[in-house]
C-alpha cells in the first residue's frame, strides 16, 4: 500500500485573510478581548468580553449577560447568556470603559460613570 501524497508549499502567507491597517480596524482589535457594553434597538443591553465579528460586522461576545430595561429606576434583570451574536442593525451602542481613554486628554474622576 502506498502512503498518501505528500503537498509541499514554497511559501505560507503569516496572515491569511490579510486585512488593510486603517485606524477603525485597529480600534477594533484594541478591544479584543475587553468588557463591552452593547445596547440594542430593542431596550436590551449586553455586556460581555469582545471576541469578534463576522463578515457581516455582527458583534460576538463571550461570558455575557443580557439586561432588559423597562424604564424604570430599579435594577434592570439580567440573565447569563454565555455566547452571543448582536445582529449590527440592531445595535444602537457600543460602549467601553474609561479606563480605555488612553491616547486622550481626559483624566477619569472618581465621579466619572464607568462608560463612555
Amino acid at each position: 500500500m502506498s502512503s498518501p501524497p505528500v503537498i509541499h508549499l514554497k511559501h505560507m502567507p503569516q496572515h491569511p485573510t490579510s486585512v488593510p491597517q486603517t485606524p477603525a480596524i485597529t480600534k477594533l482589535q484594541s478591544l479584543l478581548r475587553q468588557f463591552v457594553r452593547i445596547t440594542t434597538s430593542d431596550g436590551r443591553i449586553f455586556i460581555g468580553t469582545f471576541t469578534g465579528t463576522d463578515k457581516l460586522l455582527n458583534i460576538i461576545l463571550t461570558n455575557a449577560e443580557e439586561y432588559r430595561v423597562q424604564g424604570s429606576d430599579e435594577l434592570p434583570d439580567g440573565r447569563y447568556v454565555s455566547l452571543v451574536m448582536i445582529p449590527w442593525r440592531h445595535i444602537t451602542g457600543v460602549e467601553a470603559p474609561a479606563r480605555w481613554l488612553e491616547g486622550r486628554n481626559q483624566v477619569a474622576s472618581p465621579d466619572m460613570s464607568m462608560y463612555f
